[in-house]
């Protein structure tokens, strides 16, 4: 809560007008920076905690936010590294194999998968500060790699989405998780924002289609699909909240030589497609940026045995004309991570990921992360050996 100007000169008002030695008093006065000093302290113990949050900054979990470090996996080892400046730093290190870092949304902590000694195929979920201290073990037993897993909004819990098409929440600070749903398959971002009240995903069994939950698992909804539009289409593509919630990008096959992004409102309402190119091509793995108010995407042009990869496009969030940015990833296209400030997009080669389960080691692969400036479109390359996907920090700007 943003505490209002006038209720602020209310407070100050009331101060100047505080009715000091009118009384006779037995003890000597206080010096006036005491006084001054006193009364301060006395506002800051009483302000509310969300007051207090707003004078010492805090992350916004969704939106622009202030651009921290970017963190990976290779080797075992979780490396942190520093866009900027170009340094890296070992946030987890050791004999343990671990994987997958994932910061929360606020950049405060960060989960990560540890191997099982001498068990490629089993591991125990983790989460420590932002640093690497601190790491408490949230799994009880063991668990094959998950398909997906995402951070709540609010930090206290995780959506883990097994590789049998379990969806659980696991409590972040202690308790057992809970089972929301079988047979389903989640995306990254699957949780709604603002407040993570509802769930997007694909069903296993159809998955042309998408449907929406609570976050709970309760009330299932189809928001795409054949019983809920006129589009003789198919979902070929994983589906991403918009920033504010309101709505849903996602790709939409429209026969063998040609699939576009398409986006539709939180409701199911007003399906559209967003952009304007035509002709055989493929485009693919909508990602939103932090203001809501552009999409990325990968793209290919030709039709099947005749494609080419393009520039990473990027198209207005009402739709419209698509602009190349950098250069073309490579062929199989790229990992698009959007910055926090929404100025830069993190480009890294789809070889690190087949499926969650593969990276960041399983598949070998090795890659320096591309940096391009959404301004202009340059590019510009760390040379980083980065072996996973990685997950660029949050913090208060």
């Amino acid at each position: 809560m943003t505490l209002d100007t006038d209720d602020e000169r209310r407070r100050f008002a009331f101060v100047d007008h505080l009715d000091v030695g009118v009384r006779p008093v037995t003890a000597p006065l206080l010096p006036a920076r005491a006084v001054v000093a006193a009364l301060l302290v006395v506002m800051v113990l009483t302000a509310t905690p969300a007051l207090l949050g707003h004078r010492i900054g805090t992350t916004p979990r969704f939106g622009p936010a202030g651009n921290g470090l970017i963190a990976w996996a290779i080797d075992g080892d979780i490396i942190a590294g520093d866009p900027e400046t170009g340094t890296q730093k070992a946030l987890i290190a050791g004999p343990p194999i671990d994987r997958n870092p994932l910061f929360s949304r606020d950049g405060t902590r960060l989960l990560f998968f540890r191997q099982i000694s001498g068990d490629q195929n089993r591991f125990d979920l983790f989460v420590s500060g932002a640093d690497g201290s601190d790491p408490v073990m949230l799994s009880a037993v063991p668990m094959p790699m998950p398909d997906a897993v995402d951070w709540a909004p609010d930090g206290n819990s995780l959506l883990v989405n097994d590789s049998e098409g379990g969806l659980f929440r696991y409590p972040v600070r202690g308790g057992r998780p809970r089972l929301l749903a079988d047979g389903v398959h989640l995306q990254r971002d699957a949780l709604r924002p603002p407040d993570g009240g509802e769930i997007l995903y694909e069903r296993q069994a159809e998955p042309e289609a998408l449907y929406v939950m609570a976050g709970d698992g309760s009330r299932p909804r189809e928001l795409v699909g054949p019983t809920v539009d006129a589009c003789s289409c198919t979902v070929a593509g994983p589906p991403r909240w918009s920033a504010d919630g309101r709505a849903v990008a996602f790709t939409i096959r429209l026969d063998d030589a040609e699939s576009r992004i398409y986006v539709v409102d939180a409701d199911g309402t007003g399906l559209r497609r967003l952009t304007d190119e035509s002709g055989p091509g493929i485009e693919l793995d909508p990602t939103w940026s932090p203001a809501g108010d552009r999409v990325a995407f990968d793209r290919w042009q030709g039709g099947p045995g005749d494609r080419q990869i393009r520039p990473i496009g990027i198209v207005a969030a009402t739709g419209g004309h698509v602009e190349s940015a950098g250069l073309a990833p490579a062929a199989e296209g790229a990992l698009i991570e959007w910055s926090p400030d929404g100025r830069t997009i993190l480009s890294l080669p789809k070889t690190l990921v087949g499926a969650f389960a593969s990276y960041p080691d399983a598949t070998g692969s090795v890659a320096r992360p591309v940096f391009i400036d959404v301004a202009n479109g340059s590019s510009r390359q760390i040379d980083w050996s980065v072996g996973s996907v990685a997950s660029w920090q949050r913090r208060a700007s």
